[in-house]
């Protein structure tokens, strides 16, 4: 009679299976403002940061909160002043919308909206400070990349028998 052999003994040879790993899930980022050049402008220097930054544009802070229902973004630059719906408005409804989104606004004018921006803790930026804009952002990013593990990296699994030990 042929005895089992001794528990943790492998019975045959790992079958070893290629796994295609996901491309990287873009980072959604989401530019509202009524100026056109204004707004392609920060799209196009968004897309320079590096890593994977899908722009979604908006021409006004409803259509803003409309693109964010649809996709999800997690970053948000706005313009202050903005038809329809302001960027303050916007931005609020937004974090009720996504209390996870980062945002931060932009205007012409910073001295006017300041105060405002300070008591809803956002950030505040004049459209001519765009280096200042785009280092926030550049952290933002990080920040998105570090909270979210990406698909390359790999799961532990416990290796140690339930039963034996």
């Amino acid at each position: 009679m042929a005895r089992a052999p001794p528990a943790g003994t492998l019975l045959s040879e790992p079958t070893r299976r290629s796994v295609r790993m996901p491309d990287p899930v873009p980072i959604r980022l989401l530019v509202a403002d009524d100026d056109e050049p204004a707004r392609v402008l920060l799209a196009a220097s968004a897309r320079e940061i590096g890593g994977e930054i899908a722009v979604l544009e908006a021409e006004d802070g409803a259509e803003a909160v409309q693109l964010s229902l649809q996709e999800r973004p997690e970053i948000a630059l706005l313009d202050v002043s903005m038809p329809r719906l302001g960027g303050i408005e916007t931005a609020l409804t937004l974090r009720e919308l996504q209390p996870r989104i980062r945002v931060a606004l932009r205007t012409g004018d910073p001295l006017t909206h300041s105060e405002r921006a300070r008591q809803e803790l956002l950030p505040l930026f004049g459209k001519l400070e765009l280096e200042d804009t785009l280092a926030w952002l550049h952290a933002q990013v990080e920040r998105v990349v570090r909270a979210e593990p990406g698909p390359s990296v790999p799961r532990k699994h416990d290796l140690v028998c339930g039963a034996c030990g």
